[in-house]
């Protein structure tokens, strides 16, 4: 395995132009990151002359992002083959090979898997990983790498590139809000992106049943620590099922819960089958990271936004996460 540090953007570059076609996978719950950077890569291919499909694991997209460029083109697949040596197979926004498709563990001698993300704890699976932390978003990456290698860059490629910026950044609130994060910005509107556009579609796009999903989150937020520093509520997969709402519609929801006056450090917790529950971890500067409360239960992410998935009835796991918060803030408080 090939393995480098971003910017590798004239190998990568050598890499998607050496196939004619391309496979993009995102991951499962898809953010705007996920859905913008591949929107990107695959209204770039189109321009190259490739032949580009893209596909995750979801059913179907959130409602919120398929105004982007080729979002009908999505195809839901759990489960691929990874055995076309023909076929270049990339993956973006994706720390690790279980987020997403199934299968790319598995994949056959001479396949080749390209890896581009900017998570910290990316686990460097592909062919040729090209992952930079410092980047706001997979989507920054994306950017870079096309300025670098002369790609053109469309209005359309440009919309892609905001929508996973300006989500993944909080609507640039959150801590990896950088300048260079804001120049790309700027960029961005001077190829013609419409910020107001892309954010009505973004923020003001939810449905009746996602708001009622999200009365029941937020009518059970509990606030606890000193000074009310920590704050959680979960959802039930009868929630779900009684509010016809989906596992995308809680998007956006935990950093409602920092929001509340004097919390530091929020989490979601969603029962998206019974007995198996998604973590959603938001943190502030000041308190323990994100990321070290999700690596203690097996999972993992930014320093500032993390996620992690466990066994188990809802109720059981809301004591046992509160539990690692404590104990994780002790030992950060201890040596701070």
């Amino acid at each position: 395995m090939t393995e480098r540090s971003a910017p590798c953007f004239s190998e990568v570059s050598e890499l998607l132009r050496a196939f004619p076609r391309w496979t993009l996978f995102i991951h499962q719950k898809a953010d705007g990151d996920a859905v913008g950077s591949a929107s990107a890569l695959f209204g770039a291919g189109v321009l190259l002359g490739r032949r580009v499909r893209w596909m995750g694991p979801d059913a179907s997209l959130p409602m919120s992002y398929r105004f982007l460029p080729h979002a009908d083109e999505y195809l839901s697949c759990e489960e691929l083959t990874f055995d076309d040596t023909g076929e270049l197979y990339v993956f973006l926004d994706s720390s690790n090979e279980d987020r997403g498709v199934r299968g790319v563990k598995g994949r056959a001698p001479g396949t080749t898997v390209l890896n581009l993300d900017h998570h910290e704890d990316n686990s460097r699976y592909g062919t040729l990983n090209c992952v930079d932390p410092s980047c706001s978003s997979t989507t920054e990456l994306l950017y870079r790498l096309f300025r670098a290698e002369g790609w053109k860059v469309t209005t359309a490629i440009a919309e892609s590139l905001y929508t996973g910026l300006v989500t993944d950044t909080g609507a640039f609130m959150f801590s990896n809000t950088t300048p260079r994060a804001h120049r790309l910005a700027a960029d961005l509107l001077e190829l013609g992106v419409d910020p107001s556009r892309i954010e009505a579609h973004i923020y003001h796009n939810r449905s009746l049943k996602a708001m009622a999903l999200w009365a029941r989150a937020l009518s059970r937020i509990e606030v606890w620590g000193r000074d009310g520093e920590f704050s959680l509520s979960w959802l039930s997969h009868g929630d779900f099922s009684e509010t016809g709402s989906q596992a995308t519609d809680t998007e956006g929801l935990v950093n409602q819960l920092l929001t509340i006056r004097g919390v530091r450090f929020a989490m979601i917790l969603s029962e998206l089958e019974p007995g198996r529950v998604k973590i959603s971890f938001r943190s502030e500067e000041g308190t323990v990271p994100a990321a070290a409360v999700a690596r203690s239960l097996g999972g993992g992410g930014h320093p500032r936004a993390a996620g992690a998935t466990l066994e188990g009835p809802v109720k059981d796991v809301v004591r046992k996460v509160r539990s690692a918060l404590e104990e994780r803030h002790a030992e950060w408080a201890a040596a701070h």
